[in-house]
């Protein structure tokens, strides 16, 4: 054929030199951790949660998203339960956890939606105080939208600045 050790040896380090500064950018440039937090962990958190990987993951955004409950307990209502089915979100994929400490220092964004704010864990969260999924879909889903679309815009912004 040709080749010698020494030319695949010469293109082995080739490719690997082409290959470095793209490894050297994915180590550099993790995804981004947010932890969505409300005082059940049941609907605000897990529904931001839920809708938060859906946006990133249409918008190519490495991040890792979490929720987590002050005092996890269902506020579901079945009138929530079917409305949420019918957007394709379920924030029952996961059980609903009670906030660490932990969950909070390895976060790179928290935020607390309404009470959940005036935790001290907390005391460095983003407040978002938002209509009720239970009493008001509609305008909780209009909510949380828009806050969701800055959000991903901020989420970009975060990667384009790290490549």
């Amino acid at each position: 054929m040709g080749l010698s050790l020494t030319s695949l040896s010469r293109r082995s380090i080739t490719l690997a030199l082409l290959a470095w500064p793209t490894t050297a950018l994915a180590a550099a440039c993790p995804p981004t951790k947010v932890l969505f937090v409300c005082p059940a962990g049941t609907v605000k958190s897990a529904i931001a949660r839920e809708m938060l990987r859906s946006r990133a993951l249409t918008a190519g955004l490495a991040v890792e998203v979490a929720s987590r409950g002050l005092e996890p307990e269902d506020h579901v209502s079945p009138a929530l339960a079917a409305n949420l089915r019918a957007d394709a979100l379920d924030p029952a994929r996961e059980p609903a956890l009670a906030l660490a400490p932990a969950d909070v220092a390895r976060a790179d964004i928290v935020i607390a939606f309404d009470d959940a704010g005036a935790s001290p864990m907390l005391r460095l969260a983003r407040a978002w105080r938002t209509p009720s999924w239970n009493a008001d879909y509609a305008a909780a889903r209009t909510d949380l939208s828009g806050r969701m679309d800055a959000l991903v815009a901020e989420l970009r912004q975060r990667a384009e600045a790290c490549s």
